[in-house]
């Protein structure tokens, strides 16, 4: 068997190292599609930017002239603090070996120089993370020396998983709307809201989701005050108004408490946003939708009529 070789990426191999990204990328979604997303970006130039960072290497595993796997190093230096000592590690940011040569000794090569750089330029300390998921990993590490010294936890609060709605998400979105309409109290209609308004909203990064799993199971839109502040209704001093607007749950999740929690999700959103005060229109009639916004701590200030529609005014103060 021929030696593998370790050294720095050439720029002819970035290519190869941007589809070993896919590969470790796709094992991230598969595990964590809570957390991760089908990655569709510049993977070459994500690479070339790493390189190009002066406390970064990437590094390849070399057999043949053919590019097995990858690493990307990271050199930390941190001054002493009043809690903490000085410390000095080399952090493995990302590795990966093909998925065809796995065993073949490319990880382990990899690995070892690793440590070897570091003992050179006198960093004690070869620190990675790895996702609990990935047990191969895990038993990887173990065998060549490395000790867990830190654990990260976590507990789901929530079931769901929230987030801004992309183009990606239009379909599920119009087909979710669409399934709401002509319910008790709902005062959309065949023409509102339709695909052009809420392809508006994403283009905006207005429209946001409650996912289970890959299914929209919840929408809403939220977006600066331009239409509502001129009503003489309101009573919360407001600097920079948002509106908070077509949130819908899909039927079979009503009744679980998610219409609350879109609009604290996206109040959240908005405050951090710089947004002070949330106002919104309410149907009299959707008194779903009334008693989840008065749960939310909304109060009624008034009504108007807009949009050939009778209206209750709610607002609330964000911070």
């Amino acid at each position: 068997m021929n030696t593998i070789i370790v050294r720095d990426m050439q720029p002819e191999e970035v290519c190869r190292v941007a589809a070993l990204h896919d590969q470790i990328h796709s094992l991230h979604v598969h595990g964590r599609p809570d957390l991760f997303a089908p990655g569709d970006g510049d993977n070459q130039g994500l690479m070339r930017w790493h390189q190009a960072q002066p406390n970064k290497r990437v590094l390849v595993a070399i057999r043949n002239n053919d590019v097995l796997g990858y690493a990307i190093i990271g050199y930390l230096s941190r001054e002493a603090t009043p809690y903490s000592l000085p410390r000095r590690v080399v952090h493995v940011e990302e590795i990966c070996v093909d998925e065809a040569c796995q065993r073949s000794g490319a990880g382990r090569a990899l690995m070892e120089y690793i440590y070897q750089d570091a003992r050179e330029r006198s960093y004690p300390r070869v620190e990675l993370d790895v996702w609990d998921f990935n047990e191969n990993a895990h038993q990887f590490y173990h065998a060549i020396g490395m000790t867990d010294f830190r654990h990260f936890l976590e507990y789901q609060v929530l079931p769901h998983r929230f987030a801004r709605v992309g183009m990606s998400i239009a379909d599920q979105a119009v087909q979710l709307y669409d399934s709401l309409k002509g319910l008790p109290g709902c005062t959309w209609d065949e023409g509102y809201p339709d695909r052009e308004i809420i392809e508006a909203d994403i283009a905006c990064n207005s429209l946001y989701g409650a996912f289970d799993g890959d299914e929209l199971i919840a929408v809403g839109a939220a977006h600066p005050d331009n239409e509502l502040t001129h009503l003489d209704c309101w009573t919360i001093p407001a600097e920079k108004p948002c509106v908070l607007s077509r949130i819908g749950v899909k039927q079979c999740k009503q009744g679980q408490g998610l219409a609350g929690q879109m609009v604290r999700y996206m109040e959240e959103e908005m405050r951090l946003s710089g947004f002070d005060t949330v106002h919104m229109l309410v149907s009299p009639g959707n008194e779903k939708a009334l008693r989840a916004y008065r749960s939310c701590g909304y109060q009624e200030c008034g009504s108007t009529r807009m949009y050939e529609e009778d209206w209750l005014c709610f607002e609330k103060k964000l911070g």
